[in-house]
């Protein structure tokens, strides 16, 4: 299921870049982490660059939900050791 995930953002990356409707730089590094190209941590250190002034655009709500999501699962883990 990564790798599919990982050829769905690699193509919405692709079309980004060719097409500037809709950002295309996150979706290839987020493919690039999905294929383990990059670890969490860079994924992560990127993503807050990319961010933009409007909080309620749908790219940064993506962005945030990715982090939330992250941290939420690292939290948990260390919790329950």
């Amino acid at each position: 299921m990564r790798y599919l995930l990982g050829i769905f953002f690699l193509v919405l990356g692709i079309i980004g870049v060719i097409f500037p409707i809709i950002p295309g730089i996150p979706f290839l590094v987020i493919a690039g982490f999905l294929f383990g190209f990059l670890n969490e941590k860079q994924l992560l250190k990127f993503l807050k660059r990319f961010k933009n002034e409007d909080k309620n655009s749908k790219i940064n709500k993506l962005i945030n939900y990715a982090i939330i999501k992250y941290i939420h699962k690292r939290t948990a883990a260390s919790n329950g050791k």
